[in-house]
């Protein structure tokens, strides 16, 4: 992937911010650098001094949204790692997942994805690779750990797909296919509890 020049410079977040904006808005093919540097509030000379190109400036702009996903469930799998009340703390990382995962920006975003993979497949695999195979290697890594000490059994490998799959299969595609707007708050919550419960009778303790 090619590297912006300048990174780490003050104004790259404005210039992320308002390009994120752009591409969310019209996709990447409509999306023009003149509106993007518009918004930032620099010349489009200074714009190109931070990223050389259209294409450099969509792929810093995914690579943030992924570095900023990878970071919100931190605390929760920290807890979880170290659980004395393992359907609490699994409830509270599912509820977490459950409302990042449909949250509007990036349910944009993934969309955006989808439709530039052709254009940017190696973006594309990158998002995948951190997003869900990432995801689903935590997890088993995760639960692991927890059957070491007696809180899950079975299939690790299976358990972790079928979690995900658990939390992600209804409000996540509802959501992709609905940009007028997602779930209520209180109805993820309703279903990432579900999700747990479903999970911990097939996979805890016998």
């Amino acid at each position: 992937m090619e590297r912006a020049r300048g990174r780490g410079a003050p104004k790259e977040p404005l210039i992320l911010d308002a390009a994120r904006t752009v591409f969310l808005r019209r996709g990447f093919g409509a999306a023009g650098v003149d509106e993007i540097a518009a918004i930032a509030a620099i010349s489009k000379v200074t714009l190109y001094k931070y990223f050389p190109s259209k294409e450099a400036l969509f792929s810093a702009v995914i690579q943030r949204d992924i570095d900023a996903a990878e970071r919100r469930s931190e605390d929760h799998l920290d807890a979880l790692a170290t659980t004395t009340d393992l359907p609490g703390d699994l409830r509270a990382f599912a509820r977490e997942f459950v409302g990042t995962v449909t949250a509007p920006d990036l349910l944009r975003m993934r969309r955006l994805i989808a439709t530039e993979a052709e254009r940017f497949p190696d973006l594309a695999r990158t998002w995948d690779e951190r997003s869900r195979m990432r995801g689903l290697r935590t997890l088993r890594q995760l639960f692991g750990a927890l059957a070491g000490r007696g809180l899950l059994a079975g299939d690790l490998d299976v358990a972790a797909e079928q979690f995900l799959w658990l939390l992600l299969a209804g409000p996540f595609n509802e959501s992709l296919f609905a940009p007028a707007g997602t779930p209520a708050p209180r109805d993820l919550d309703a279903h990432a509890d579900a999700a747990v419960a479903t999970f911990l009778a097939a996979f805890g303790p016998k």
